[in-house]
């Protein structure tokens, strides 16, 4: 099951050195409900290229640096979305709502509050 997203992010430097994977900043982390080296997907907008990594904190603010790796894929100014995938039992997956987090400008996370579920229609009914 999608367990959270998070959209509108966008690269803000690559360190080709370092280990591979992503360093995200640590708010966006926990407003979304990742923890440091869960792995998940990303998906590149701006170009449709997708892969996976795991995910580190950052304590700085509106940081996305892509690292290892997964630097060669990607350049300052590209356009991701992350999502996080996990295990659910069907009962509980039924009732599950995927945590979504909508950046703004510089990787800005948005006002207390305004962090949403996705309503995108495809809730599971009994009638199917």
């Amino acid at each position: 099951m999608l367990l959270c997203e998070v959209r509108g992010l966008v690269v803000t430097r690559l360190d080709f050195d370092d280990t591979d994977g992503l360093s995200l900043d640590a708010r966006i982390l926990e407003a979304a409900g990742m923890v440091e080296n869960e792995k998940v997907d990303v998906h590149v907008t701006s170009n449709g290229t997708r892969f996976a990594c795991r995910v580190r904190a950052s304590k700085t603010v509106g940081e996305l640096a892509v690292t290892g790796a997964s630097s060669y894929l990607l350049k300052p100014g590209d356009s991701v979305a992350l999502s996080s995938f996990g295990w659910m039992k069907e009962k509980a997956a039924l009732k599950h709502e995927p945590q979504v987090v909508v950046l703004g400008a510089e990787n800005a996370l948005p006002e207390k509050g305004k962090i949403a579920k996705i309503d995108d229609g495809a809730k599971k009914s009994k009638a199917s």
